[in-house]
């Protein structure tokens, strides 16, 4: 499996936000624990994740209590008075008859209180909006520390693939310069310029040619870059070649065990037998 490939995808940036599937949470913990690599790709996620979201943590402003608490008092209920019972009827009456008022007495503490449960549920609806924003402005905050995170993550990744490139490159060399009978012959551009644009590293025990680009310009699609070794004084065909995306060594397939100089012309794709002179970009001789 390519891990590389796997751990680019973004699937683990998901994984730690909580926004994938069942069946790629399943995928993610099974790899994690067979590839170390991506374990340990998981926790520096984790791990970043959770110190943005403790560097950008804002507390609650401080008055934000006093000042609710300050919505929140109630004024004393205004208690009517109760009506002043009204006075008996007093008729001649004999002495057994019971007088009793007109109208009872009304419970006044039996009154709804509808004004302070409306204050109550404009409060407790004030504390939920407050919460709401809070957790929003926490969201948005969350989400563009990902996105920063992802794209420092990109950077990092290109970076990497950079340094590799380049390590290959490194490598390949020395592996030729070590052989025994290996010379370099610097190309230089045929005008007043003293930088070389490419490097020949030639075996002269084996007679195989390796070309090291350095800044030569990619072509038209319709041209080609022609290699060419001067064989006591006459041009012989090295091969065509084209430039990658990166610099690296190409090994030509046609060996010389004799060779005076070697050029570079630019000709038509699939090269020329002879090569044009008004074209060639770059030439070295090989010093004795």
């Amino acid at each position: 499996m390519n891990t590389k490939e796997y751990i680019e995808s973004g699937i683990l940036e998901e994984y730690v936000l909580g926004t994938v599937n069942p069946q790629e949470k399943r995928e993610v913990e099974c790899l994690s624990s067979i590839y170390p690599e991506i374990r340990q790709e998981l926790d520096n996620l984790s791990a970043a994740l959770e110190q943005y979201a403790l560097s950008l943590r804002h507390e609650p402003p401080a008055d934000i209590k006093a000042k609710l608490l300050s919505e929140l008092e109630f004024g004393q209920p205004q208690t009517e008075s109760p009506e002043a019972p009204a006075q008996p009827i007093l008729t001649e009456t004999p002495a057994e008859t019971v007088v009793r008022p007109l109208y009872p007495d009304e419970d006044v503490n039996s009154r709804p209180t509808y004004r302070i449960t409306w204050m109550v549920a404009a409060s407790i609806g004030l504390l939920v909006l407050v919460f709401t924003y809070y957790l929003y402005s926490q969201l948005q905050t969350s989400q563009q520390s990902l996105s920063a995170l992802r794209a420092t993550n990109e950077t990092l990744s290109e970076e990497l693939r950079t340094t590799q490139a380049r390590q290959i490159q490194s490598e390949q060399t020395l592996a030729v310069l070590k052989e025994p009978g290996t010379r370099i012959i610097r190309l230089n551009p045929t005008d007043s310029t003293t930088a070389n644009l490419a490097t020949v590293y030639w075996n002269t025990h084996t007679g195989q040619v390796n070309l090291d680009i350095d800044s030569l310009v990619r072509p038209p699609e319709t041209q080609q870059y022609q290699l060419w070794a001067i064989v006591d004084g006459k041009p012989v065909d090295a091969g065509v070649f084209d430039i990658g995306e990166g610099a690296s060594i190409l090994q030509q397939t046609k060996r010389f065990l004799k060779a005076d100089a070697f050029a570079i012309t630019l000709e038509r794709r699939g090269g020329s037998p002879t090569p044009t002179l008004s074209a060639m970009v770059v030439v070295g001789n090989v010093s004795s």
